[in-house]
């Protein structure tokens, strides 16, 4: 007995010993296991709302994310026409480590991501920008939202579409600081952004047709991303005011887990790419309208 006691302890020593090895060689399994291990869904939740998660440092945080969570919630069930799957989870953390780790990308910079069904809160968001709080986590929820309906392994929607319609759908989340009309202005003055097909792109935004002048008072990766963001939410809004029930059907057609490029043909009658056209068209003639007027 003793000598198969110290077999089995031996081996798992061994297995110990590899799993450490797999670690140090393979960088992408230690980013897993410190995205599983900095999970929202690890955290203490609220006691008046299960829903939000927290570190200890970030409770008073949390409390004011669970005080309009409610509202946020209705929002964007009403601006997706039906309700979540499932109730969404929202991690509030205090330390940046903890949460680039969380997010999967390893980078505290970004205010809020979406991972695992789970909406993800950067410090930032409980401190230098408390005032975007509420808007960014709207956001972020209609991601939440989207993805807790597809089936697992369903192709992803192009990026232009999942954060127009996260745009759209918070009244302007993740692209404050731009307004409608200067996205517009931009949008007749060629700095439009392109409707690139691929699933994701990263947090530096969306391609221009032409580069944007730059704004020497902002951030240039921060209003780059803004502006595009509002251009593709303004675009996806424009979707829905056309023909609500074919934007109904699209949501539900990619909730399903279809391809975008068919369903959004089979919903409109025409691809994304013309439907664009047909809205810079519009852009472009209000201006000359506005003009004469």
């Amino acid at each position: 007995m003793p000598r198969i006691m110290a077999k089995a302890s031996g081996f798992g020593l061994a297995l110990i010993a590899a799993a450490m090895l797999a670690l140090v060689l393979r960088p992408d399994l230690r980013l897993a296991a410190r995205v599983a291990w900095n999970d929202p869904r690890m955290l203490p939740a609220l006691a008046d709302d299960a829903r939000v998660h927290y570190e200890p440092e970030a409770r008073a945080c949390a409390e004011a994310v669970a005080e309009f969570a409610p509202r946020a919630v209705a929002q964007i069930e009403a601006a997706h026409g039906r309700p979540f799957a499932q109730p969404p989870i929202i991690g509030v953390y205090a330390s940046y480590d903890n949460y680039a780790s969380g997010n999967g990308m390893d980078d505290s910079g970004i205010a809020a991501v979406t991972r695992a069904g789970a909406a993800l809160l950067s410090p930032t968001l409980c401190s230098k920008e408390r005032k975007r709080l509420e808007s960014v986590l709207t956001h972020e929820l209609s991601h939440v939202h989207l993805s807790g309906w597809r089936p697992f392994g369903a192709p992803r929607p192009p990026q232009w579409f999942t954060e127009g319609l996260a745009v759209m759908a918070s009244n302007g989340g993740g692209a404050e600081g731009v307004s409608e009309e200067e996205a517009a202005q931009a949008i007749r003055d060629g700095y439009r952004i392109v409707l690139d097909g691929r699933r994701w792109i990263n947090f530096a935004a969306l391609g221009f047709e032409r580069e944007p002048p730059r704004d020497p008072r902002l951030d240039a990766l921060t209003q780059r991303q803004r502006l595009a963001y509002r251009q593709a939410g303004m675009f996806v809004g424009w979707l829905r005011r056309r023909a609500e029930t074919a934007f109904l059907h699209l949501l539900r057609a990619l909730e399903a887990g279809e391809a975008f490029e068919p369903s959004i043909e089979s919903a409109f009658g025409e691809n994304a790419p013309q439907l664009w056209r047909r809205y810079v068209s519009e852009i472009v003639q209000q201006s000359h309208h506005d003009a004469r007027g």
